[in-house]
């Protein structure tokens, strides 16, 4: 009896190797790969001390009962044995988890990848629905391990992995600049496509980093002469002229201004540094003020960056409080707070008459509904100089910095609009030229002919 209690023994005790082992197992940081079981986790269900407490807890049983009621011996043995080898067994059963996921993803062989190493991940949506409508097998690829988690969550449903671009992949688009990309780059065959997240006169969009990528796609010809602008060689074959996707839906404005207009206020991020900010928000409440004082109805959309400037936020939270006392003084349906900020940019777009905005993507793409433009020159007193500065405000009405010309900008766009006759100039030539009907076509092309 003895004997065999301390053989039973023995052997829940000979589990501990397999136990570890499982214990141990990690599967890749995948998400949404074809074939992986989602019931892995990062982590195994429990820890291997658990399996080492229940050794512990058998052998001072099995021993005690050897040695002070030797009946019950073998059943203290066996029992466990028994424990010992349930958590071994769920160990095991992990660790085979772990090597489906690994399968799973080696068997997934994406042709396209967006790599990211931003911080707030909404980039890759600007771009992901017309790789989604070609078909052809694509990953995002997060740069950390928190990426992963954020970009997980984010994008449910879509495959992503963490770490290298997978050796399938033959055609690398990178929709946030960061420094890191370079990573990304240097391990990977893959031809590597500059996109972006927006055009515009800021200063890094005109940046020596995009000649690390072996395509630079841009919207139109605005873009390759702020390259020239700026003294940046950037070699005739490296850029492709790929129009703006992001304006698909847009809709051209009415040829007569309304009333009672309604506009689109969508301010920049305000910079930590005045001396490098170009946002409106530090006057945001005057300039909402004038709109209101015409009648207008506004739809205010902050950025989703720059939320730890605390002037900036009080700024915001003040014209949400304005316009909530303005709807409930004159019922105007006003748009402000989450909602508005959320809401689909085409569809703020299409419900307004006119937009005032600053420095930003957002100003060009507003560009393809040929409506009114004003924009703010933060750091400039003369709009001419402005003008010369950014071309984006060629198409548009200039307020300066201590908005002596806001009342005639606003008069102007929302009036008689003398500039209507040359906005769809300046749209075909920062949206891809007249070949604007089908925004989608030619970043869709490029993802093809790389993906093929």
């Amino acid at each position: 009896m003895l004997i065999v209690s301390a053989v039973v023994l023995v052997l829940g005790l000979a589990t501990a190797p397999l136990a570890r082992s499982g214990a141990v197992a990690r599967p890749p940081l995948v998400a949404n790969i074809p074939g992986q079981p989602v019931w892995v986790r990062q982590t195994p269900p429990f820890r291997f001390r658990v399996w080492a407490i229940a050794a512990a807890v058998a052998t001072v049983l099995t021993v005690g009962c050897m040695l002070f009621a030797p009946a019950f011996a073998v059943a203290a043995a066996f029992l466990g044995l028994a424990v010992l080898g349930m958590i071994t067994a769920i160990f095991r059963r992990y660790a085979s988890g772990c090597d489906e996921v690994r399968a799973a993803a080696d068997a997934f062989e994406p042709r396209i990848a967006m790599p990211y190493a931003g911080k707030v991940g909404i980039h890759i949506g600007m771009w992901s629905p017309w790789i989604e409508r070609t078909g052809i097998p694509w990953v995002i690829v997060a740069r950390t391990p928190a990426l992963f988690d954020q970009l997980a969550a984010m994008y449910p449903g879509t495959p992503i992995v963490q770490g290298a671009i997978p050796a399938s992949v033959t055609g690398a688009f990178y929709s946030h600049g960061a420094e890191s990309n370079v990573e990304f780059i240097n391990g990977s065959p893959a031809t590597h496509v500059f996109l972006g997240h927006g055009d515009s006169d800021k200063p890094l969009s005109a940046s020596e980093r995009v000649l690390r990528y072996d395509i630079v796609a841009v919207a139109g010809q605005a873009a390759i002469d702020r390259f020239s602008a700026a003294g940046l060689d950037v070699p005739a074959e490296k850029i492709r002229v790929i129009g703006r996707p992001q304006t698909e839906g847009i809709r051209t404005g009415a040829k007569r201004m309304p009333q009672q207009p309604t506009v689109l206020y969508a301010p920049t991020w305000r910079h930590a540094d005045d001396s490098l900010n170009v946002s409106s928000l530090a006057v945001a409440d005057q300039i909402v003020q004038a709109l209101l004082d015409r009648g207008c109805t506004v739809h205010f959309r902050r950025h989703f960056a720059g939320q730890n400037h605390a002037e900036a936020e009080a700024m915001i939270a003040r014209v949400n409080e304005m316009l909530l006392a303005d709807y409930e003084r004159t019922k105007r349906p006003h748009w402000w707070g989450v909602e508005a900020m959320e809401r689909p940019l085409i569809e703020a777009f299409n419900d307004v008459d006119a937009m005032v905005s600053d420095i930003s993507g957002i100003v060009v793409d507003f560009m393809a509904s040929t409506k009114p433009l004003v924009m703010y020159a933060a750091q400039f007193t003369d709009p001419d100089a402005f003008r010369a500065a950014h071309p984006t405000a060629r198409a548009a009405y200039v307020i300066d910095r201590d908005l002596t010309h806001l009342d005639a900008a606003l008069d102007a766009a929302l009036g008689k609009d003398p500039l209507a006759a040359v906005r769809g100039q300046y749209a075909d030539y920062y949206l891809g030229g007249p070949d604007r009907a089908q925004p989608a076509r030619r970043f869709i092309e490029l993802v093809e002919e790389l993906g093929s």
